[in-house]
């Protein structure tokens, strides 16, 4: 191409002729020129027009670009301009870019336009104008009119309404700028239109009527809200709220003032009705000293009747039925959380002192306090000492009781002591839950009665228990025959509660009558009995602090075979707190009745009456269940004692072991940690040094012995169908004493922990070891443990279903798989 162009430029060297004369070249030719000169880089900042047949250097687009920008009155668009200027869009961004850094402050891109400032100050004027004319604007006519985005819009009225645009934004719809004065007239329609009303109106309606500009009611309502011009309240938000004048609202919270004053409670929707949308704290403000019930407030001209009521019955040992002293609107739910509210209930009874005309040497029901009180059909409150008393006054229908059972014995001549099965009644220690035990207790009572019914055997008339001869409707004819004034529902209840003591005193009654019996032709011998009871009791007591203290030794080795921590920390806790509080309850026990006996190693300082008080009751009911042969140590309940009494008791301790007693007492109350255990049982054993007690004669390999024949016991006297979880508990014990040699302590809960540990170690124990022998016995115990998961499963899934059809469906599915393993556990406990 160089030599086309120079042979077209300057001809031949063989022709003198040709360089004389002048050259012309073709428009393509230029083009390739002008290109390959660039290319070269002999020309710089030229770039070629849209049809490619002209050239433009940079600083002249740059100018056509401004010239254009002055033509169409400071605002045109880029994309326009390609055509006008016959140069490439990309060519004129370049040179737009280069325009707008250079002339900052005077120039600018909003998008794909180029604006100079003048326009928008023009344009910020005609805004001025047309707001000044029309009192309002909104960001979307302005767009559609000025043909800008919208947010570059409202960019641009932020930065000038209230300065350059004499105005200000509505306060709730953001996109609309009103002028002040327009802003004040239809504030002034709004609260005139407002003063107008007498009756509660919804904002809906007020703007149907169209009294302001549509686009102005909801920010005129925000802005009234904060006016103290506003003539009443405006309640709700949106076109939801109400607007209620202010002459209703006093005449409607003056009925409610006037309503709960002359009557002394009001509802909480009969205040809703009547404006007051916060019932709650509308009364906490006002009425600081009303109770606030679930429906109702009640005011304290009558909760003080009620607690007055309340504690006078405390002090005379009575009951009260409140439902008569209330207004009768009042609901069960409104009773009952009154009396979690009354001061005489919320703080301890025991603070109320007894009327004169009262024993004050009455214990409460259970061993409580007298002034303790339980509530019975959310309305009826009872004391303890009202319980007591009705206990006491039960002997003449014992009396009869025995006759007829005698006379029954007499008839059929059964001399066997008949016992109350173990499971009809929970145990309990206070008066806390007595009406639902009692409940559950008339359940049990009716759903044997009702089985019993259906029996058409003859033989089993002979064959009858304790209840059969006393029954809930006998104590509930007594309770009526001894106070005929009292409730029916708390007749039901009182029944309930007492029941379980009387048939124990029966059953008391009832052995002492057979052994009498038995024993009249030897009374010489049974005097030395009655003498040697007392240090009966006394080794009793010896005999459980050395067992248990076994028991939690050899548990502690349990514990040890976990390698979790988080487990072994758990079950540390769980032995702590069990076993371990128990342990500490039996000594205090024992130092109390050493103290009684006068052993030298009774403490020397003076023993406070309390104290006292405390030894001759505890020993007393300590020597009942030890009659009764029901030993802490193995018996079906533990002997505890409540914090109040174990503090009493410290004071018989020897001086040099209270300091150690207390740290084991702060350990069973810690955080649970197995460090806690050890240090536990450290402690123990400096105690048992100092304080003297002998430690425990009996071998590791005896107390485990017995210990599975306890839990063989327990086995055997489940029902494997009716009590799965139950039985996979106890045979996953004796799994896991059986597979290690230790005993352990643990709740239901621990049952997939401990099969996941013996899991764990069989599989180390086949690492370790490969020999024959153990592979056999290791796959025995795998199998088992096999089992026992499957158990769990199946215990799971029956708790999981809903319907009792589902729960029927899954009996008989794993009824076989039950089977086995209640086999299992025989089978590994008679080994």
């Amino acid at each position: 191409m160089a030599t086309t162009l120079w042979k077209t430029l300057f001809g031949t060297a063989n022709n003198p002729e040709d360089l004389k004369s002048p050259a012309s070249l073709s428009d393509e030719a230029c083009g390739d020129l002008v290109h390959s000169l660039v290319r070269l880089g002999y020309l710089v900042k030229v770039v070629a027009s849209l049809d490619g047949k002209s050239f433009i250097t940079h600083e002249q687009l740059r100018k056509e670009i401004a010239l254009q920008l002055e033509k169409r009155n400071g605002r045109i668009s880029l994309l326009d301009l390609p055509k006008t200027l016959n140069a490439n869009l990309s060519d004129i961004q370049e040179r737009v870019t280069e325009l707008v850094r250079s002339q900052t402050g005077t120039i600018l891109q909003v998008q794909d336009e180029l604006l100079k400032v003048e326009y928008l100050e023009k344009m910020a004027l005609q805004l001025k104008d047309e707001l000044k004319e029309r009192a309002y604007l909104t960001i979307a006519d302005m767009c559609r009119k000025h043909k800008f985005g919208i947010d570059f819009m409202r960019q641009f009225l932020r930065d000038r309404v209230g300065g350059d645009i004499p105005g200000q934004w509505d306060s709730v719809d953001r996109g609309l700028v009103i002028a002040p004065w327009f802003l004040e007239q239809e504030m002034s329609k709004m609260l005139k239109s407002l003063e107008q009303l007498q009756e509660p109106t919804s904002l809906q309606t007020l703007r149907s009527k169209r009294v302001v500009q549509d686009q102005l009611f909801s920010g005129l309502c925000d802005m009234l809200l904060k006016d103290p011009r506003l003539p009443g309240a405006i309640k709700g938000t949106g076109d939801q709220g109400i607007f209620v004048p202010r002459p209703y609202e006093q005449q409607q919270t003056e009925w409610v003032e006037t309503f709960f004053r002359n009557n002394g409670f009001i509802e909480f929707d009969a205040m809703k009705k009547r404006g007051v949308s916060e019932p709650k704290a509308y009364i906490s403000a006002n009425h600081p000293t009303a109770f606030l019930l679930e429906t109702h407030i009640v005011s304290e001209n009558i909760w003080s009747i009620v607690d007055a009521s309340v504690e006078d019955t405390i002090s005379n040992l009575s009951w009260i039925d409140i439902k008569p002293l209330l207004p009768s609107p009042l609901t069960k739910d409104d009773l009952a959380s009154l009396l979690r509210q009354l001061p005489s209930l919320v703080e301890p009874t025991s603070r109320i002192p007894l009327a004169p005309d009262q024993d004050h040497s009455l214990t409460g029901f259970g061993g409580s306090s007298p002034q303790a009180t339980i509530i019975v059909q959310d309305s009826i409150v009872v004391t303890s000492g009202q319980l007591q008393k009705c206990l006491l006054r039960m002997a003449p229908l014992l009396d009869s009781k025995v006759k007829a059972l005698i006379s029954w014995r007499l008839s059929f001549g059964d001399h066997e002591l008949m016992d109350m099965p173990d499971h009809t009644f929970e145990p309990h220690s206070h008066l806390k839950g007595l009406v639902d035990q009692a409940t559950a207790a008339l359940e049990r009572k009716s759903s044997r009665s009702s089985k019993a019914q259906g029996g058409k055997d003859v033989g089993m008339k002979k064959k009858k228990q304790l209840q059969d001869f006393l029954t809930v409707q006998d104590v509930k004819d007594e309770i009526k025959k001894l106070e005929p004034d009292f409730d029916p529902a708390l007749v039901n209840a009182m029944a309930g509660i007492l029941y379980r003591d009387l048939l124990q005193n029966l059953k008391d009654r009832n052995r002492s009558a057979v052994l009498n019996q038995a024993s009249e032709d030897d009374e010489p011998e049974m005097e030395a009995v009655e003498k040697s009871g007392e240090s009966a009791v006394t080794a009793s007591v010896l005999s459980a602090v050395q067992t248990l203290s076994k028991r939690i030794d050899l548990s502690c080795k349990g514990v040890e075979v976990f390698e979790d921590t988080a487990v072994k920390n758990s079950l540390s806790k769980h032995l702590l707190q069990s076993l371990c509080i128990e342990l500490l309850d039996l000594v205090l026990l024992h130092f109390a009745d050493l103290a009684r006996l006068g052993s030298p190693s009774s403490p020397s300082s003076k023993v406070s009456q309390e104290a006292q008080g405390a030894q001759g009751r505890l020993l007393e009911l300590y020597k009942v269940q030890f009659s009764r042969g029901e030993s802490p140590s193995n018996g079906p309940q533990s002997f505890r004692i409540s914090s109040d009494d174990a503090a009493l008791l410290t004071e018989y301790l020897p001086q040099d072991a209270v300091d150690l007693f207390n740290r084991m007492r702060k350990l069973t109350a810690g955080s649970g940690k197995h460090k806690s255990l050890v240090e536990f049982m450290d402690t123990w054993a400096l105690l048992v040094k100092n304080a003297k007690l002998n430690p425990s004669a009996s071998d590791d390999s005896q107390v485990l012995a017995n210990h599975m024949e306890e839990l063989d016991h327990n086995l055997n006297g489940i029902k494997t169908q009716s009590e799965p979880a139950l039985m996979l508990h106890i045979v996953t014990l004796i799994t896991f004493q059986r597979q290690t040699g230790r005993m352990l302590h643990a709740s239901g809960k621990y049952v997939p922990r401990i099969l996941r540990q013996l899991r764990t170690s069989i599989e180390q124990q086949q690492q370790q070891q490969r020999s024959a022998t153990q592979s056999v016995s290791d796959e025995t115990a795998l199998e088992q443990l096999d089992l026992l998961d499957k158990m769990l499963n199946s215990v799971l899934s029956s708790v999981k279903q809903q319907s009792s059809e589902e729960v029927t469906k899954v009996e008989q599915t794993f009824q076989s798989l039950w089977q086995s393993v209640f086999d299992l556990g025989v089978k590994l406990s008679s080994r």
